[in-house]
């Protein structure tokens, strides 16, 4: 099984979550607080957003940030193993 990329599955979870709710991307930034054009990256993929981005995403949805991470988990997505090692060249 391919590894998943965190901030892509991030993305696709908040657009399946804020579209099953039947908010607008833009209404949902707000309620976020966060600027709705870094929520069209945040649900691109194309960024990785902050533990404290990621806590309003949660309190924005009403749910607790583990639950989210509980749902990621779910999907199969992983974090690669965090060495001191160098990166091979």
């Amino acid at each position: 099984m391919p590894e998943l990329s965190l901030q892509r599955e991030l993305g696709k979870l908040v657009r399946e979550w804020r579209h099953a709710r039947g908010i607008s991307q833009e209404g949902f930034a707000y309620r976020c607080g966060i600027h709705r054009t870094y929520m069209t990256h945040i649900e691109g993929g194309t960024k990785m957003p902050s533990i404290d981005v990621v806590a309003r995403l949660a309190r924005g949805f009403e749910v607790e940030i583990s639950t989210m991470f509980a749902e990621l988990e779910s999907r199969g997505v992983v974090v690669r193993k965090v060495t001191d090692e160098p990166k091979p060249r």
